[in-house]
């Protein structure tokens, strides 16, 4: 197992789980920090204290989880089961398509019942400790069930899919795959709220009534249709906070989770609507499709690259390259260059972030988006004092105290 190419594979694999735990621990050793001045009121003492104890659980957790799911792979890899797995997949079948199925089948198994162990740790120890779970049991089971049925029809169909594309194209494979993969990806985005989410969760159209009032004299105001907008009901897992914007063109919809809409002023949702509008307005959903399509491009030409290096496989037990395991082999050695393009992505993301609430505080109160944002930090226990590294690479959004202080220009 230890020739050149499986050192490879192991110091490509430890060495981003090791940074991502350094770069953790920062993070931790941070929460001592003072809280800002201007975040001062946002929680008292008694839930400050509370904050804390929620933060340390979840980082000894999430670490404990990395450990465990590391350790995890490398048995996999290095005690030779995965090719222990294909040479009795081999014996079921002749077919290469269904050992690709079957063989990466495995893995998902195996990784869907180590996530559903945490899962379910997460939800009914930690989230229930703290206030913020209101899953039953009877929800959380139903939801890894449909999750597990999509995952058999529509990942084990895509996959399929991909193989036989594999086995018959060859050199134009991968162009194929990108154009068939993009169309997905445009596909689901255009359907997520209308189809994938009603699946999970109940969404109702906003009544009539002051809040829809409210949110039709801001679309007059700023000239933008505001298309539909639904109510999830959010309430039936969590308390936390959120919303978002989905699909575009005839598509488009806003959908606000109904603990925003329980918690929250009519001024402080319509803030909150109007830095989603923002989005729209500065095209963000069509320039993250691109961003991602680039990304997939990039993504198949590593796939080439993984796929066409024999030492790879000999050095896993396997005779010649096989796609199943390719494709696991890929993801691993993704984690070095998910860094690397998780800290320009989630620049990007956040820049992005502040030009919505701009657009937030220009056509509407920057103090109802101030007064919104402290809402959502009190309520999801968002960490105040995170450490600079740790949002740089990990942050989509920019942290609450940033944000606040780029709005406080607008109330002058």
């Amino acid at each position: 197992m230890f020739t050149t190419y499986g050192i490879i594979v192991l110091v490509l694999f430890l060495a981003p789980l090791f940074f991502n735990i350094f770069v953790s621990l920062k993070n931790y050793q941070n929460r001592s920090q003072p809280i800002p001045e201007h975040l001062s009121d946002i929680y008292p003492e008694s839930r400050y204290q509370k904050w804390l104890k929620y933060f340390m659980t979840n980082f000894k957790f999430e670490l404990l989880k990395q450990l465990l799911n590391a350790v995890l792979i490398l048995i996999l890899l290095f005690a030779g089961v995965f090719s222990w797995i294909y040479t009795h997949i081999a014996l079921l079948t002749q077919n290469p398509d269904l050992q690709v199925l079957f063989f990466v089948g495995v893995y998902f198994f195996l990784s869907f019942i180590s996530e559903t162990i945490y899962g379910y740790y997460q939800t009914f120890k930690i989230e229930d400790k703290f206030g913020f779970n209101t899953t039953s049991k009877k929800t959380f089971w139903l939801d890894r069930f449909k999750g597990l049925i999509l995952s058999i029809v529509f990942g084990g169909g895509l996959l399929y899919l991909v193989s036989v594309l594999f086995s018959h194209l060859n050199s134009i494979f991968y162009l194929i795959t990108f154009f068939v993969l993009s169309f997905i990806l445009v596909f689901v985005n255009l359907i997520y709220v209308k189809w994938i989410v009603p699946i999970f969760n109940k969404i109702t159209p906003l009544e009539d009534g002051e809040l829809k009032n409210a949110i039709m004299d801001f679309s007059k105001k700023v000239g933008y249709e505001i298309g539909k907008i639904g109510i999830l009901d959010a309430s039936k897992r969590s308390t936390k906070l959120n919303a978002y914007f989905s699909g575009f063109g005839k598509t488009k919809q806003i959908v606000l989770y109904d603990t925003l809409i329980q918690k929250m002023s009519i001024e402080e949702i319509v803030a909150v609507l109007a830095h989603e509008v923002g989005h729209y307005h500065h095209k963000d959903i069509i320039t993250g499709m691109m961003r991602s399509l680039v990304i997939l491009a990039g993504y198949l030409g590593l796939l080439y690259v993984t796929l066409n290096i024999q030492g790879f496989y000999t050095a896993f037990g396997f005779d010649n390259s096989f796609l199943g395991f390719g494709l696991i082999l890929f993801m691993v050695l993704l984690s070095p260059l998910e860094i690397l393009l998780g800290f320009l992505l989630n620049y990007i993301s956040r820049k992005r972030e502040y030009l919505a609430d701009a657009y937030s505080a220009k056509h509407y109160k920057p103090e109802a988006m101030i007064s919104a944002l402290k809402l959502l930090a009190k309520n999801n226990f968002s960490n105040l004092t995170p450490h600079p590294l740790y949002v740089k690479l990990m942050y989509s959004h920019p942290s609450t105290g940033d944000r606040i202080i780029a709005l406080e220009k607008f109330l002058s």
